[in-house]
């Protein structure tokens, strides 16, 4: 009985910290400023999606960085390349992780209602 108690006692404690160590997520939409198209990002509908599928992993960590800081998919212009914003954003394979375009597609092919929110550039969702 006291070896159940610890080990609950314990995995209680791993998603505690789990929990603690990831921000809270924003509410209100994140901006994502490109060079045409400022994306709204909402979190709220998207909270079953776990966040390491966009804040993926970087050198083996946990990052929670915004895809077009310094250092990350910070090339604004490029429509190519691992450095584009609009790359990682758009391309619907052969990505190492999910991304968004990549997702919605699946999503739309699930629900074909959902096409026009979903996809698109104008007066999506995405770029209201």
């Amino acid at each position: 009985m006291k070896k159940i108690f610890a080990l609950t006692c314990m995995l209680a404690l791993i998603f505690a910290v789990s929990a603690w160590a990831a921000p809270a997520a924003p509410d209100k939409p994140v901006e994502i400023k490109g060079s045409q198209k400022t994306v709204m990002f909402p979190h709220a509908p998207h909270e079953k999606v776990e966040c390491v599928t966009c804040h993926h992993l970087v050198d083996g960590k946990e990052s929670f960085a915004k895809c077009g800081s310094a250092g990350c998919h910070d090339d604004l212009t490029a429509k190519k390349g691992e450095k584009s914003l609009f790359y990682v954003i758009h391309t619907k394979t052969g990505l190492k992780h999910t991304n968004c375009a990549e997702c919605h597609s699946k999503v739309v092919a699930e629900k074909p209602d959902l096409k026009k929110d979903l996809t698109g550039c104008a007066k999506s969702k995405c770029h209201p």
